[in-house]
């Protein structure tokens, strides 16, 4: 761990050699994506090659203090993630009709919260590696130190690795931090119990994938999220030799199939 100062380059380099953002001009549904925290489209990109293969447009931006500086991390919010996301989601509706939302860990909570808005134009929700709750290694210190009431401290903790996969063959293409700013990490613990009290307003079709294997937020936050949403219209599947980062894991062309397919069946 490190406290706040000046960083080093070498302390401010990412991992992976990857590309951070993904875009493809295409037909409606336009799927706009959020990958999760600290990381970038690169946690999407198989999934996303192969949504954009299919003809559908595509829009993966960097979700605000990613793909840059860590510290640029350090002062984000899960309000402004959503505000940025709900431009995004506007101006793609603007382009091309209708959207889908696809987000995976933090950018599931991002997606989430804008679908329990009922924009217009929503025309699915894909919702990967949920992050509604979390381990508990990494809850039961948050909730700790929520209860000392003190101040968060601008503290950076190292990532053992570039994320969370059983099949280790993409973990090169990740790009992401190489730490996560504590301060805007528990802006994502405290997210997923207030989108988890708005699921119940999520009314479009909806594709819930997880890993069985995942180590950041159990397979169970899929079985969960698929018994509170609003929509009966819900496709779960669970990818048993998968962690957490499931586009990238070893079922991953299952995953893109699945997505593709479910896509295919949107009216």
């Amino acid at each position: 761990m490190f406290r706040n100062r000046e960083l080093t380059l070498q302390e401010q380099r990412m991992l992976g050699n990857g590309e951070t953002e993904f875009f493809s001009a295409g037909r409606a549904p336009c799927v706009v994506a959020f990958h999760g925290f600290g990381g970038t489209a690169a946690e999407l990109r198989p999934a996303l090659e192969a949504i954009a293969r299919a003809g559908y447009a595509v829009d993966a931006a960097l979700l605000k203090g990613h793909g840059t500086r860590v510290e640029d991390l350090q002062e984000a919010t899960f309000d402004g993630w959503v505000e940025a996301a709900r431009a995004r989601v506007a101006a793609e509706t603007a382009r091309h009709g209708r959207v889908v939302l696809l987000g995976f860990s933090l950018g599931s909570l991002v997606a989430m919260q804008i679908a329990s808005e009922r924009p217009a134009g929503l025309a699915g929700l894909v919702a990967m590696g949920n992050a509604l709750t979390v381990k508990p290694h990494t809850r039961w210190p948050f909730a700790i130190w929520e209860m000392s009431r003190r101040p968060m401290i601008d503290v950076y903790m190292l990532k053992p690795q570039a994320g969370d996969l059983v099949d280790q063959a993409l973990m090169e293409s990740l790009v992401t931090y190489d730490r996560h700013p504590l301060r805007s990490a528990r802006e994502v613990w405290l997210a997923g119990p207030r989108v988890k009290a708005g699921v119940g307003r999520i009314a479009c079709p909806t594709l819930v994938l997880h890993g069985r294997r995942d180590r950041v937020c159990s397979w169970r936050n899929a079985a969960w999220l698929a018994e509170h949403l609003g929509t009966r219209d819900v496709s779960v599947r669970i990818f048993e030799k998968s962690a957490h980062v499931l586009c990238c894991d070893g079922e991953r062309e299952e995953v893109a199939r699945e997505v593709v397919g479910w896509l295919g069946r949107l009216h």
